[in-house]
């Protein structure tokens, strides 16, 4: 087994604010592939992004709308083509579900920072079903949102927010009840 540390925290790391209500995942990607010395433009990454009535598939919705709806309202896109799209850039970035805790924990302490989808600033929510035009099955969530994870330690798991680009702190019970909501869907970004 790998060790891992009782804490850990990514120096260097630089985040922006997003420019629209629902860009946070473009935000978040580009400031992810950034730390890994890949720059992308947020427009350029917004604009190659595929748009579709299902999360799953593609961005739903305008990203100018109103934040906090689910599809087939505006609503932004899953973790599957935000790591489809930055493997086209050249980042080696991988969608997943069902992650655990270890596996967070092992990704910042190996200085890898992690994308997962949270509700609101990391605040409590509940999934729904959702059934898009093409008959698939996912969940989604009102107020889905992305950040980045970029340090831990035995109490508080800190976060990188586009929203105004902030800096902060939750505790672990307080992230794992918003990141369960969808799943514990993250893009990690794999050794070569």
């Amino acid at each position: 087994m790998d060790f891992i540390p009782s804490e850990a925290y990514i120096q260097g790391i630089v985040g922006h604010a997003q420019w629209y209500s629902l860009d946070c995942e473009a935000r978040s990607a580009v400031d992810l592939a950034g730390y890994f010395g890949i720059w992308i433009d947020e427009a350029d990454f917004l604009d190659n992004l595929p748009r579709s009535d299902d999360p799953d598939e593609g961005f739903v919705g305008w990203f100018e709308d109103d934040q906090g709806q689910i599809p087939p309202n505006s609503y932004g896109v899953h973790a599957g083509p935000i790591a489809r799209l930055l493997r086209n850039y050249g980042l080696n970035a991988y969608a997943h579900n069902f992650l655990t805790i270890t596996d967070i924990e092992k990704e910042i302490g190996a200085g890898r920072p992690v994308m997962v989808w949270v509700i609101g600033s990391v605040d409590p929510g509940y999934p729904m079903a959702y059934t898009s035009s093409s008959g698939h099955l996912t969940t989604v969530a009102y107020s889905e949102h992305t950040v980045l994870v970029i340090g831990y330690d035995l109490q508080y798991v800190y976060i990188l927010d586009p929203t105004g680009n902030l800096l902060y702190a939750r505790t672990w019970e307080q992230f794992i009840d918003s990141w369960r909501v969808l799943n514990y869907m993250s893009v990690i970004v794999e050794d070569d």
